[in-house]
C-alpha cells in the first residue's frame, strides 16, 4: 500500500513539472517564419551541429524559461547533432519588429520531461536546425528571400 502511494505521489509531482510555461503568447495553426518557411505542430526538425565552441547549441535552450539567457548552462548541450525532434507548439515572444517565434520541441530518444525551446530564425540561420520534415532549409526558403 505504501508502495502504491509512493508511486502515485511521484506521478503527480512529475506531471506538475511537465506543465508548459505561461510566458509568451501561444500561436495556433501553421506559422510562417520571416524567411517564408511554413511550420506546423507535429513537424519533424533535424538538428545540425551546435554553434558554440563547446559543441552546444546557441539558439536551442533547455527549457522555455531559459530562453534568451547567455549562460552556457541555459543552452542545449552537445550530443544532439543530426537527431530529430517533433514540434509540440509555438510561442511568440516580443512584439513588432522584435517579435520572435519560438518552437517547443521534444528530441527523440530523450528522457527529459521538459520541452526544449528553439529560437527558430537564428537557429535556422546558424544551421543548428538543418531540415524540416526531411527537406533542407535552403530548399524551403522562398526564391525572393535568396
Amino acid at each position: 500500500m505504501k508502495w502504491l502511494l509512493f508511486v502515485a505521489l511521484i506521478g503527480i509531482s512529475l506531471t506538475s513539472q511537465a506543465q508548459l510555461p505561461a510566458t509568451g503568447k501561444r500561436v495556433y495553426g501553421p506559422v510562417t517564419t520571416k524567411r517564408g518557411i511554413v511550420l506546423k505542430e507535429g513537424d519533424q526538425v533535424r538538428f545540425g551541429e551546435g554553434a558554440l565552441a563547446s559543441g552546444g547549441y546557441q539558439h536551442i535552450y533547455l527549457t522555455f524559461d531559459k530562453l534568451g539567457q547567455k549562460a552556457e548552462t541555459a543552452h542545449l548541450e552537445e550530443g544532439y547533432a543530426y537527431k530529430y525532434a517533433t514540434i509540440k507548439e509555438f510561442r511568440e515572444v516580443g512584439s513588432g519588429s522584435d517579435r520572435r517565434l519560438v518552437a517547443l520541441i521534444r528530441p527523440k530518444g530523450g528522457v527529459s520531461i521538459h520541452f526544449r525551446a528553439v529560437d527558430l530564425e537564428p537557429a535556422m540561420q546558424s544551421k543548428e536546425i538543418i531540415s524540416i520534415n526531411g527537406t533542407a532549409i535552403s530548399k524551403l526558403i522562398s526564391k525572393k528571400q535568396i
